[in-house]
Parts: C-alpha cells; structure tokens; sequence
C-alpha cells in the first residue's frame, strides 16, 4: 500500500507526496514511476550477528525527516540517505550517507531512505518491533518494523569455518588520497577505521596498504607514520585478527616491478622462502593464525605461467605454514599437475562465473550426442574430488550478462550473484575491479569508470561511505552462510529448491542456457542458467532467505 501525502503549502510539485516500503535491493530511477506493490510496514527475518536493510521510498516531496526512530533491544536500527551518483549520465541512488534523520532536501522526485537493523551477537531468537515517522514536506506518516530473529547465528566475520571467504581488492592509499584531497585533511586522520568497515561487510581485501611490508626482512618500524609496517598492519589486522581470510602479502602479475611487495617478484619464488618465513612468524605472534591465509601470486596466468605458479605453491607451502595459494583461471587436463594432489599443487581455482558450466554445441555434435554445455563443470567436480577448493570471480558484468557489481546493473544483483556461488557450493569469491579505485573528480559526483564496479566504498569526511552495491553485497554474503547452514543439515536437493525461484534450475542442478546446444536458447555463447534480475526479484530473494531460515533453525 502507498500512503499518500498532502504537500506542505510551501511544495512547488503538483502531486502529494507518498511513501512506499520497499526490500532491499529495489532499483529505483530519478523521477521515473514507483515500483509496483510498496508495503506500508518494514518485514525482516534476520539471523543472529546479522545486518539486513528495507528501503523507504519518498516520492513527490521537497524536504523529508525521520522523527522518532526505535527499535526493541538489543537490535539497533540505523538511517542512510541515498545520495544520487552520476553513473554513465544517469542518476543513481548509490551512496548511503549516515543520517540522523534530521530533515534535508530530497534530490529527485524519487528519494530512497535505507533503514538498516542489526542483530548483534546474543540476540534471542524472537520477535522485535520498532517504529518510525516519515515526515515529507510537513506531513507525518507512522511505518512500523517487524523483525524475526531466527535461530541460526552467523560465523563471526574473523570465523572460517561456515564462512564464505573473499579476497577483494582494496586500496587503503587510494581511498587516504582521495578523502584528503575532497575534505583537506592529513591522509592519515581518514584511516583509522577503515579496514574494520571493510572487515563489517564479511569482506577481506588484497591489499594491507601502508601494512605491507617493504623490505625483504618483512615487517619493520619506523617514527614516520607511512613507513611503519609493523603499525601499520597491526591497525589494519586488527589484534585478535578481524577477517576470515587473509592475504599473503606477495604480488603478482599486475603488479608493476616498483611495486612488488617486499622487493619480491611474482616470477622469481625461490627467492621468497626467508621473507614468507618472517611475514608467518610475525602473524603467529599477533593471533593471526587462525586466518584462512592464501597467496594470489598469478592473475589468469594463461598456461605459459602455470609451471610459474607450480613453484610459488611449493615455495609457499614449505615455507609459509598453513597457507593456501589460489589462481584465478579454470582446472583443464593442460595444468592437471597443479590439481593432482602434490605438494606444488594450487588449493583454490578462482573461476570466472561466466565460464563456469561449458558453452554452446555445434548441431553436428549434438546430433552424435556431443555436448560441451558442462564441459568446465566437469573438471571443476574433478578438482573437487581432489580436494580443492573453487571459488569465483566476475568483471565488468554487462560484457558476461551474469549478474555483477556494476551501479548500472539492477540492484539485486551483486545479492544475486552471492546466491548463485551459494547455488553451486562455491566457497570464495574474488573481486578484481577494486572498491577503491577512484578516477579523476569526485566519485560521489560521478562515479563513471567500469559503470561504477570499481567503486563499493565512497570517500566520507567522517568515515567511508558505503554504496547501496556494498549493502545488497553483504545481504548475499549472509545468505550464502544462512544457505550453508541447509547444506550441511538437508543436503544439496534442500538449497536448490531454495534457490528455483531466483535460477532456472532442474532437481539436479541448473538448467542451462546458451546460443545453441543448451536446454534454454539465451544469447550468450557459454551456458549458463537464465536468473531473476527484474523488479520482483528484491521479494523473491527476501521470501528465500526466509525459507532458508526456517530451514536452517529446524
């Protein structure tokens, strides 16, 4: 229901304003219609040592206010205002500024408010209210909050067992850089805090920033801020460590040569055993052994450099404990030795998501019953068997037409994305793009680079901004552990019974789609299954994570 609004006397616009409940990750355009079918109440189930978030949609008014918010405790509630970011000449509701509610101008017809609820750590399982008033250019409106706590609880964020893990690239100097030069502070006054806001999103990055170390010895201190290594990654680690995963400061092939990290060459590994040594040493002594440590030390290396990468996975795991080397690119017959149980072998095999099944068959093999449409999926399982781990990664989403992290994208999709992963049992995401990779100007003017993927996190005065991306993202992140629970309790059938309302799917697996050769005739030349990314899609996913809830807490 929308609730319509009489214009205070002072509103220029000819119709009454209106508020709508929306779930989160609703798209919403500048001044365009409504989605369809707003509630008038806020409707969360929420796991234990969650965050999950509705959207009020304010059409029609000039000046909007939040008066009065509360929510039963200990749950806490919080406001974000969507600022609207220029994103390829289109106006974007993506940056979420901390608000206090306090009344401000609204920026287009169309003016989105987020309400986010946490259910921190100990919350009983239960019922909670809360409630609010809108107040849009003089008028008062009530919306109610109805939160169920289920009772399932999330693995803490430092936690890797029932973790998703991630390694998402994250630059602590571009983001110190930036807010510096938009609000004429010192570099280092924007740090403190934000590796915790990352660590707040389930997220960890590949990147230590002024942590990483050096020299070859590793770790080493110094009275000038930038250059202290060792207080440096004490502060962005955190002491007991605050990430699931942790990257091992090596670079690779992306890297530029006056870069390398530690002076040590991705192409030279016999020459990183004293430095691994050192790096193991000083994370054993600060509590960081209880990570999920991994080395990205080849970027889609192509088989030219796999036998390079056979050598940091033995120099890695002799002379770094515990530790875990991952490679972006697939398990083929070609890089078998790198998959076939020795001690040079890559645990983990990143997957680009769009390359994950197979591709289209020519009608001459199909008509001898050839099909490549699981030909990658096939070998993928076999590494499986071999007791490796599969992860996977998207770019630039709109040229793979799978569900991404653009701002251009519908809103549901980085959530979506997770989903998927959580579909397939895949255990790790990587994100290549950046969250922090700012141009030239100010990205919360215009946010255009790779349609807005490489920004997640905008530049604040007080604090990093989170984007509207960010939030659905760590919604996906939650549902992807809620969905592991049904794994490990009801077995696979169980989750992609869940996961038939947002992917075309069969009793055993996903129905794939491709340009020919495919159960499902799509326009992409690699198959994969066709997913739900229209205006209903926000209500699925929020009807499944209920179900999966339920699920999980029987």
């Amino acid at each position: 229901m929308v609730l319509a609004l009489s214009a205070g006397s002072s509103a220029a616009r000819s119709t009454s304003a209106t508020v709508g409940v929306y779930p989160s990750g609703t798209t919403f355009s500048a001044s365009g219609a409504a989605p369809a079918h707003p509630a008038s109440s806020v409707s969360l189930p929420m796991p234990i040592g969650g965050v999950d978030d509705a959207t009020l949609l304010v059409r029609g008014a000039q000046q909007v206010s939040i008066e009065s918010p509360a929510i039963a405790p200990p749950l806490q509630l919080r406001l974000f205002f969507a600022h609207y970011v220029s994103v390829d000449g289109k106006a974007v509701p993506d940056a979420l500024m901390p608000w206090d509610g306090s009344q401000r101008a609204t920026e287009h017809t169309n003016q989105p408010l987020w309400l986010q609820v946490t259910a921190p750590y100990g919350t009983p399982s239960g019922n909670y209210s809360g409630t609010l008033l809108v107040d849009a250019d003089g008028t008062r409106t009530p919306v109610s909050l109805s939160v169920t706590v289920a009772a399932v609880t999330l693995p803490k964020q430092n936690q890797v067992s029932g973790s998703l893990l991630t390694a998402f690239n994250f630059s602590p100097q571009s983001y110190a850089n930036k807010a510096a030069g938009l609000y004429g502070v010192a570099p280092d006054s924007t740090l403190p805090g934000l590796f915790s806001f990352f660590a707040s999103y389930r997220l960890s990055p590949n990147n230590w920033g002024y942590g990483n170390p050096k020299a070859a010895s590793g770790y080493t201190s110094d009275r000038r801020w930038w250059l202290d290594k060792t207080g440096q990654m004490i502060a962005a680690a955190g002491e007991p460590g605050q990430f699931a995963s942790m990257w091992i400061p090596i670079s690779n092939n992306r890297w530029s040569p006056s870069t390398y990290v530690g002076g040590r060459s991705p192409y030279k590994p016999k020459t990183w055993c004293s430095y691994l040594k050192s790096v193991h040493g000083f994370w054993q002594k600060h509590g960081w052994s209880g990570a999920y440590p991994y080395l990205y030390g080849m970027d889609e290396p192509g088989a030219t450099q796999f036998r390079t990468v056979q050598q940091q996975a033995k120099v890695t795991h002799s002379c770094f404990p515990g530790s875990h080397v991952l490679v972006t690119g697939k398990p083929t017959a070609q890089n078998h030795f790198l998959w076939d149980g020795g001690k040079d072998d890559v645990d983990v095999w990143v997957v680009l998501a769009s390359r994950y099944y197979g591709e289209y068959t020519n009608p001459s093999l199909s008509r001898r019953g050839i099909s490549h449409q699981n030909q990658e999926l096939a070998l993928i399982n076999s590494a499986r068997r071999h007791h490796k781990q599969i992860w996977t990664y998207t770019y630039d989403a709109a040229s793979h037409s799978t569900p991404g992290f653009a701002a251009t994208e519908p809103a549901s999709d980085p959530r979506v994305f997770v989903d998927w992963a959580a579909f397939e049992g895949i255990t790790g995401l990587l994100y290549g793009e950046g969250t922090t990779t700012y141009g030239k100007g100010n990205p919360l003017v215009s946010n255009d680079k790779a349609k807005g993927s490489f920004v997640l996190v905008y530049p604040g005065k007080n604090g990093p901004i989170a984007s509207a991306r960010l939030e659905v993202l760590r919604e996906g992140i939650e549902d992807w552990e809620i969905i592991n629970v049904v794994r490990h309790k009801h077995g696979a059938a169980a989750v992609r019974k869940l996961l038939s309302g947002l992917f075309s799917t069969t009793s055993k697996g996903a129905k794939l789609g491709c340009t020919i050769g495919c159960p499902i005739k799509t326009n992409t030349p690699y198959s994969w299954p066709v997913w739900s990314h229209n205006a209903s899609t926000p209500r699925t996913v929020a009807s499944m994570r209920a179900a999966a809830l339920k699920s999980a807490s029987s």
